[in-house]
């Protein structure tokens, strides 16, 4: 009983530790690139005070990236 109490304890802490993130509020930027089993590249970008992400090329972004 005790290890299920504090395996839900630690799950807890964990996530509310990310529901606190601030996240860019300005234009967004891509903040992570990885390639999908498909062959396509999946972004990650911050901004408007939100995370969002979106698959294409990989060609076509990098990290750091601002987007319009």
């Amino acid at each position: 009983m005790k290890t299920i109490l504090t395996a839900a304890t630690l799950f807890l802490i964990l996530t509310s530790c990310n529901e606190d993130k601030q996240y860019q509020k300005g234009a967004p930027i891509i903040v992570q690139k990885q390639k999908s089993i498909t062959g396509s590249c999946l972004y990650t970008y911050e901004g408007y005070g939100r995370e969002e992400w979106f698959e294409d090329e990989c060609d076509k972004y990098s990290v750091g990236d601002t987007l319009k």
